[in-house]
């Protein structure tokens, strides 16, 4: 990853109008993982001790919430968990399904703010953001109410938020640039601090082999939320805070946190059957 003055990038982005500009994960999908430097052997250990350390039940039944390509749906099932894992990316799915084929997985097509499972978890894991990428209060409360409805009493919803620090001081207008033999991906940022909303505008450069390379542009759209705002929204959606730490080391949250990593319990799902 380098990180540069792609100032010219935003505006390049918005008139040029030869390449397709997409919404969502449609076209970062089949290079996610080769830019992603995202620590899941850690996410993984945290939850795990969370789950110890805070669930009331054994866990067996793991909902992966925004499993992107399944790499920690994948992990959980390697760990022995019966995993779902949900999201609303067909194309970042499709690369889960090659990934987790012969797992003891399921997966799901849905929207998080708006989805069915067909029985209820011991816990819930959303990581990376993915909270996020809802875009109102009433999305995330829609999204908590779902997963406490399918979170048996006592189980655990483990998942992380950016905080306001991260996007005002780490994204802000920054950009960035991920690049190795196959391609490479621009990514600017756009913070508007008023609105609380963040804009990620996306190229990526395809090398077609022939000297050439095939660009698709993208952006996504997240809201920096308040931590007391996240806090409220668990408690009035059944569920009770237990912790918030500033890493998946468990270590305390900060002002200069740049992700506060959520531990709620479930107080009010269905009950064991």
């Amino acid at each position: 990853m380098v990180a540069a003055d792609m100032s010219f990038c935003l505006a390049d982005l918005k008139k040029n109008k030869g390449s397709k500009m997409n919404t969502g994960f449609s076209l970062i999908a089949s290079c996610y993982d080769r830019f992603n430097t995202a620590g899941y052997e850690e996410y993984l250990a945290f939850f795990l001790s969370a789950c110890e350390k805070f669930a009331d039940l054994p866990v067996k039944e793991v909902l992966d919430l925004g499993c992107g390509t399944g790499e920690m749906t994948k992990r959980l099932c390697d760990k022995g968990f019966d995993v779902v894992g949900l999201d609303g990316s067909e194309e970042m799915l499709a690369e889960a399904f090659v990934k987790c084929a012969g797992t003891n997985s399921l997966l799901l097509c849905q929207d998080m703010r708006n989805f069915e499972l067909y029985g209820t978890v011991q816990a819930t894991l959303c990581t990376y953001d993915c909270i996020n990428y809802l875009l109102s209060t009433a999305d995330v409360a829609s999204c908590f109410d779902l997963v406490n409805n399918y979170t048996q009493k006592g189980g655990v919803f483990v998942f992380d938020v950016n905080t306001p620090y991260r996007y005002g001081n780490v994204f802000a207008d920054n950009a960035y640039v991920y690049d190795d033999q196959d391609g490479m991906l621009v990514w600017q940022n756009r913070f508007m601090k008023k609105r609380g909303l963040c804009d990620f505008y996306l190229s990526y450069f395809e090398n077609a082999g022939d000297g050439t390379y095939i660009r698709g542009d993208q952006v996504q759209r997240q809201r920096c939320y308040a931590l007391r705002t996240i806090e409220k929204l668990l408690k009035e959606n059944g569920f009770e805070l237990c912790a918030v730490y500033g890493g998946t080391d468990m270590s305390p949250l900060t002002e200069e946190s740049e992700k506060a990593y959520f531990v709620a319990k479930s107080v009010s799902g269905k009950a064991q059957g």
